[in-house]
């Protein structure tokens, strides 16, 4: 039986969400397994605000959010340099 850590689970459903080349960064920032940091950049951001980014990303975590596996997220959401 393979064990996933929460940063791997984390950038999983990440990965499936997005769909698309998705690239990021999730560690845990106060080294305290409950707050954490996000840069991410994805295409699925282009024509959104920041409210609007940020959403997309809380949607994908919900669940996440919801059990407090993640207590904080600090986060940098941009789109692909063309």
């Amino acid at each position: 039986m393979i064990v996933m850590t929460l940063q791997e689970k984390v950038l999983e459903k990440v990965k499936q969400d997005f769909w698309d080349n998705v690239e990021m960064d999730f560690h845990d920032e106060k080294w305290d397994g409950k707050h954490f940091y996000l840069d991410i950049t994805s295409e699925r951001f282009i024509w959104k605000t920041r409210i609007q980014q940020s959403r997309l990303v809380y949607e994908c975590l919900d669940d996440f959010m919801q059990t407090w596996s993640i207590h904080a997220l600090r986060m940098k959401c941009n789109i692909p340099k063309t």
